[in-house]
């Protein structure tokens, strides 16, 4: 949890959120999973989370809304509480015109189909990612953007059956997580304001089908657009 700024610090806050410029995206794209070592945790599930995303953050920059933005950093080290192992995959900033709001990451999801796990192209086929999106001072971002942001990532980390369905659904739950922070945050003392956290694990088909297109067609969103949003 964060203290509550003072008076003076949340005005300059508000106004950089309200009136800032947004950050073009920078990215620093890691060559691999084990770019800085750690080979031996680069598991075959691992390896194809991390090549599944490659071009996830210019994707994401191009759908969210405008001011924010989604960079990639060189760090392949992700969170995990639950393991005294390190864990892999790819780690964004996440900006809202400019201010450096949180941060997001994405790894192997849990999968329980049957199969040969040890070998990547069986991973390839049975996709299965988990993305984790933490920000603060959400309260003083409108909704419609945070909306914006959250079912972006639960449109392209979660199932793809077709618009009519993935649409409405990764909006439903973008709803659901912000309603329940905004809950928390009613319940918080006044001094405090909870971090927003939220998780997803899916199979990652539209981010699938659009990477494809893209390379069948001879597109780098990184080279053409710099990863970022379409001008």
């Amino acid at each position: 949890m964060f203290g509550k700024p003072s008076i003076t610090m949340n005005s300059r806050l508000i106004k950089q959120l309200e009136e800032g410029e947004r950050r073009p995206a920078q990215h620093e794209r890691p060559r691999s999973v084990t770019d800085k070592g750690f080979n031996s945790f680069a598991t075959p599930g691992i390896q194809a989370v991390f090549e599944g995303f490659d071009f996830f953050g210019a994707l994401m920059n191009q759908h969210i809304a405008k001011p924010w933005t989604i960079e990639e950093t060189g760090d392949t080290l992700v969170k995990d509480w639950s393991s005294d192992s390190p864990e892999l995959g790819r780690t964004y900033q996440v900006f809202y015109n400019g201010v450096t709001l949180g941060r997001l990451q994405v790894t192997e999801g849990a999968n329980t189909a049957g199969g040969f796990r040890e070998k990547i192209e069986w991973h390839r086929e049975n996709r299965a990612a988990h993305a984790l999106l933490e920000l603060n001072q959400l309260r003083y971002v409108p909704y419609e953007d945070v909306l914006s942001l959250v079912s972006t990532i639960e449109l392209l980390v979660g199932p793809f059956e077709n618009n009519d369905i993935a649409r409405p659904r990764a909006r439903a739950n973008a709803a659901a997580a912000l309603t329940g922070y905004l809950w928390e945050v009613q319940r918080a003392d006044d001094q405090y304001a909870p971090d927003f956290e939220h998780r997803v694990d899916g199979p990652y088909d539209l981010l699938k089908l659009t990477t494809d297109h893209w390379k069948e067609g001879g597109i780098d969103p990184f080279e053409r657009w710099n990863g970022d949003r379409v001008r």
